[in-house]
This record gives structure tokens, C-alpha cells and sequence, in this order.
């Protein structure tokens, strides 16, 4: 049986996530018919709120988030949340795919970090938590980087050189730009033994609200377990633990396209 939902959680949620949609300013009137709430029930909710720091009345009829709601997101540290909710899925990608898997972010140097891993003992890979590689010959990274807006994706392939890490690594930008655009339409991202020369990697976007791709999960074997033929199928079972993530993280929120 489902946990019954507690109506005035959900309506104040609803009040907070419509606040914040509206660059965290906006009247009564206007929240009230977003949330489909009368303005008389939206008012009591938000007096509620403001009792508590989380929002400030500012001026009649118009509020804005507050102080309260900021302090508490400065507390969250979005890369130990992911790696947090991710573990029951790395456990279960283990477990059925039985290979290492990796959690990945890209920071503002378009480079990717490893904010979680899990492998069996008797694969040992040089992964580390925290450590970095470059995006652009790498599974995780590729699947980062065509997600980006088209200017951004442009500007960075523009900017290369890519230095080869092996004799399959895409290093001209024309190439890249088309792995990159097939990356984003089919939904997964391959590395054909681009970082190591006996390594193959399969990843997929894990995404947030609206879709947005907040992350990439992916996972790793010899070259001689993962035949490129197996790779479309392995993509689709691990889209499933990135879907799972995402639902962990993002309850209401849309998820990743499946896989094609």
C-alpha cells in the first residue's frame, strides 16, 4: 500500500516550486492560479512559510523566497546527494551487468569527476573518487558534453586540441562533433577504448527535472567482455539504473528517453 500524501505538504511544495520558477518573485494572485489553490488557502500556506524564514511577504500580495529556504540549499552538496542515491543502482548494475561502474560530473572546466564507483574486487580499474579525466574520450564525458546547449558544445569543440590517449581517440574536432550529435540522439555514449587500450565504456545521461541532464552513469570491462554488438543492449539495461536515479532524486520529475 502507497504512503498517503499529505495534501498541504504537497500544496505549499507546489507554492515553493512555482516561486522559484518565477526567479523567486511573484504575487498571490498569480501563484494561487498556477497551483489551481484559491487565493484564500495559497495565503494561510504561505503565511505558514513565512513564519518560518522560508519566504518573505515583501510587498502586498507579492513574496519572494527567503533566507531560510537559501541557507538550507547552501548545506546540500549536489555531488554526495548524487553518489548517495546512485548506490543501490551501482550495486544492482554489479550485480546483473556485473562490471564496474562509475558516476560522473562535468565542472566548469569541462572536465568529468568521479563521484562514485563501485567494482568488483577482482576488477581493478585506475578510477579513483574525486579524480578527473577529460570529456572528450570518454564515455561519461561524451554524454556530458552533448548535452549541452549548442553554443556552448561548439565553443568547446572549437576550442580543442585533443591530445590521442590511444589510436582510437577522436582527436580531429569534425569527428567529435558528429560523435557527440549521434550521442544525443541515441540517448548513450560509447568509449571504443579511448582512454585505455583494452577498455570499453557504455554510458547514459542521468537526467533531472524538465529533463536536464544532471550527471552520467556508465560502465566499464575489457574490450574482449564488452563486443561491440552487446554494447545497444547494454545501454538499455543501464539507462534503466540511470531512470532509477533519477526517480530517487527527482520523485515528480521526468526521466532519460530510453536507449534506442
Amino acid at each position: 500500500m502507497a504512503t498517503p500524501r499529505i495534501q498541504s505538504v504537497d500544496r505549499a511544495f507546489s507554492l515553493l516550486s512555482q516561486l522559484a520558477l518565477n526567479g523567486g518573485c511573484q504575487s498571490l494572485p498569480s501563484m494561487a492560479a498556477e497551483c489551481g489553490l484559491s487565493v484564500a488557502t495559497a495565503h494561510r500556506l504561505l503565511a505558514t512559510l513565512e513564519t518560518l524564514g522560508v519566504i518573505v511577504h515583501t510587498a502586498p500580495g507579492e513574496y519572494r523566497i527567503g533566507m531560510g529556504l537559501v541557507d538550507l540549499a547552501r548545506t546540500a552538496a549536489p555531488d554526495k546527494l548524487l553518489a548517495a542515491a546512485a548506490e543501490p543502482a551501482l550495486r544492482r548494475i554489479i550485480q546483473t551487468l556485473g562490471h564496474t561502474a562509475h558516476v560522473g560530473m562535468l565542472d566548469d572546466d569541462y572536465m568529468v569527476t568521479y563521484i562514485a564507483k563501485m567494482a568488483r574486487k577482482s576488477h581493478r580499474m585506475p578510477t579513483q573518487i574525486g579524480s578527473q579525466l577529460e570529456a572528450y574520450c570518454s564515455g561519461l564525458g561524451k554524454v556530458l558534453l552533448s548535452a549541452l546547449p549548442c553554443p556552448e558544445r561548439s565553443a568547446y569543440i572549437a576550442e580543442g586540441p585533443f591530445v590521442p590517449l590511444t589510436v582510437n581517440t577522436i582527436t580531429e574536432a569534425a569527428q567529435l562533433a558528429r560523435e557527440l550529435e549521434q550521442v544525443r540522439r541515441q540517448g548513450y555514449a560509447i568509449d571504443d577504448c579511448e582512454i585505455f587500450d583494452d577498455l570499453r565504456c557504455v554510458a547514459v545521461p542521468i537526467t533531472g527535472r524538465n529533463g536536464k541532464v544532471v550527471a552520467a552513469l556508465s560502465t566499464s570491462a575489457p574490450a574482449s567482455v564488452f563486443a561491440p554488438a552487446d554494447l545497444p543492449d547494454i545501454a538499455r539495461a543501464l539507462a534503466e539504473h540511470a531512470r532509477e536515479i533519477s526517480l530517487k532524486l527527482y520523485p515528480a520529475a521526468s526521466t532519460a528517453p530510453r536507449a534506442h
